[in-house]
């Protein structure tokens, strides 16, 4: 695919009539090409990947949410593993491990749980479920905005994958201790986790932006068109590379 640069406007500012990047590791000012899918996006200073298209991105991420949102219950609620352990039973769901974690005495390490492991993976998933289905039907506003810099935001805080890291401790450590029975919770949170980093891997990011971004100006009648002005004295924006 080729490469064009930004024109340049006469004195000593630049007005140029296309969308803006900025690499995030260099702060190299790019002109906004947008590869196909398969293709990258690089930063011809760096080579930090700065845009990777993924096919079908909406119609895939709201897939995955919805999945996600429908096995949550069963996942959360449902008992994870039952440890026979010389004849005493013990089962638990990830729901009823953080209740018993407060009512043992550890108060904040319960409510990490329920907020890390429960609240903010099942907002995620709602929020990106809203959002795809908002683009998905061209009906994006401010709301639609809002819930995904809210669901950035939160991106960090959801730790399903550190459960399920600990689970597997457990069952690694008493496998010959115990007779461990895998539960319906466990093969639902299995699936819940799957959904939900498949999901996160489909986001198509910058199609998100540009969709809720499009929409929201044609509600408002106005072009999509985002104009810049370089700063006097600046070379304004260079070229980027795109690559397969």
């Amino acid at each position: 695919m080729g490469v064009e640069r930004c024109g340049t406007g006469a004195g000593g500012g630049k007005t140029l009539p296309c969308q803006i990047l900025v690499c995030p590791d260099c702060d190299l000012l790019l002109r906004a090409k947008r590869p196909r899918p398969g293709e990258k996006l690089c930063c011809p200073r760096c080579n930090c990947v700065l845009d990777a298209p993924v096919e079908n991105s909406v119609e895939k991420t709201m897939a995955l949410s919805l999945t996600g949102l429908l096995i949550f219950p069963p996942a959360i609620f449902l008992p994870l593993l039952t440890l026979d352990i010389l004849g005493l039973e013990n089962t638990g769901s990830i729901y009823s491990s953080a209740q018993a974690m407060v009512r043992s005495g550890f108060f904040f390490t319960g409510i990490a749980v329920y907020i890390t492991s429960i609240i903010v993976p099942f907002v995620k998933l709602l929020l990106l479920f809203l959002v795809s289905l908002q683009i998905q039907f061209r009906h994006s506003n401010a709301a639609t905005l809002f819930m995904f810099k809210t669901y950035k935001r939160l991106d960090e805080w959801g730790m399903l994958e550190v459960y399920m890291i600990g689970i597997l401790v457990t069952i690694i450590k008493l496998l010959h201790m115990a007779k461990i029975e895998y539960d319906v919770g466990f093969f639902c949170f299995i699936g819940l986790l799957s959904a939900t980093l498949l999901s996160s891997s489909f986001l198509d990011e910058n199609r998100f932006w540009n969709e809720i971004h499009a929409q929201m100006l044609e509600k408002e009648g106005k072009a999509g068109e985002v104009e810049v002005e370089a700063q006097p004295g600046s070379n304004g924006p260079t070229e980027s590379a795109v690559t397969k």
